[in-house]
């Protein structure tokens, strides 16, 4: 535990559970901090990679540990009181209402919308080529700093075939690289094509399932040798794969002709008269 000077306890190993800090005996929650979370990224939150989460977690908790000090130092002086504050708490508290008693209305809508499997069905049948899975590939590599380096061990591992070549690969990969896949064999998983750097894709791409790389693979990072543990071929998704995500695109359509039609009738009905 780490404890800093605004007088609150800050645990960096409780940034994911449900309380991340206190202030003065005020516990600071991770729901607290959503707001402020997604006007830093935009709404672009579940994008980001873990380490740059953990970092706007940790700069939305700053954001949220000042405020709660200015509104104590604001309280001290007095600002309940204040005619301003008054008439502009009025404000907000209307907007909110509004736009709480609007989000609670559509959400119940939204719910109440209903997706036939006859109508995912026709869907899938009718746009199957949304639901083509690229050409996938299941990759290892050795990462080494010089292009010598990495010859020699594409020479020394040239001696394998088979089981043999695959086990002898995640050794020298263990063993010799500096990449963080290092310790895994190697192992990147499976990945499609955009996912990898230009020079990286080609190569693991032209390779076959069970072979390697015959010269290093350069790029930023250094030199890598390749190879390729499985390979899918591009195929379509199956309708029970995609079922979940048809159903919330139909339900999506649907909500959104619903709200555009309803907001269409509400006008007609309303008496509206605009000034700008």
């Amino acid at each position: 535990m780490k404890k800093l000077t605004a007088g609150f306890i800050l645990g960096s190993q409780l940034m994911f559970g449900g309380t991340l800090a206190t202030i003065n005996g005020e516990k600071i929650e991770e729901k607290h901090l959503f707001p402020i979370i997604a006007t830093i990224t935009q709404g672009r939150y579940n994008s980001l990679q873990p380490e740059q989460q953990e970092q706007v977690k940790k700069v939305a908790l700053e954001q949220y540990i000042a405020q709660i000090l200015v509104e104590k130092e604001a309280l001290k002086k007095g600002i309940l009181k204040d005619t301003e504050f008054k008439a502009q708490l009025d404000i907000a508290l209307k907007q909110l209402q509004r736009q709480l008693i609007s989000d609670m209305w559509l959400k119940k809508e939204l719910d109440n919308i209903a997706i036939s499997t006859r109508e995912m069905r026709q869907y899938y049948n009718n746009n199957k080529s949304e639901f083509i899975k690229p050409k996938q590939v299941h990759a290892r590599h050795i990462l080494l700093k010089e292009e010598a380096e990495a010859s020699a061990v594409i020479s020394s591992l040239s001696r394998y075939k088979g089981e043999r070549l695959h086990s002898e690969f995640i050794n020298y990969a263990k063993n010799l690289s500096i990449g963080p896949s290092g310790p895994r064999g190697g192992d990147l998983g499976y990945f499609g094509e955009g996912m990898m750097v230009k020079p990286f894709e080609e190569e693991a791409f032209s390779l076959r399932k069970g072979t390697m790389s015959r010269k290093p693979v350069k790029t930023q990072f250094g030199y890598h040798i390749i190879y390729i543990e499985d390979a899918k071929e591009s195929e379509s998704a199956e309708f029970g794969e995609v079922r979940h995500l048809i159903e919330q695109k139909i339900k999506v359509e649907k909500f959104q002709k619903f709200v555009k039609d309803k907001v269409d009738y509400l006008k007609s009905k309303a008496r509206i008269r605009e000034y700008i």
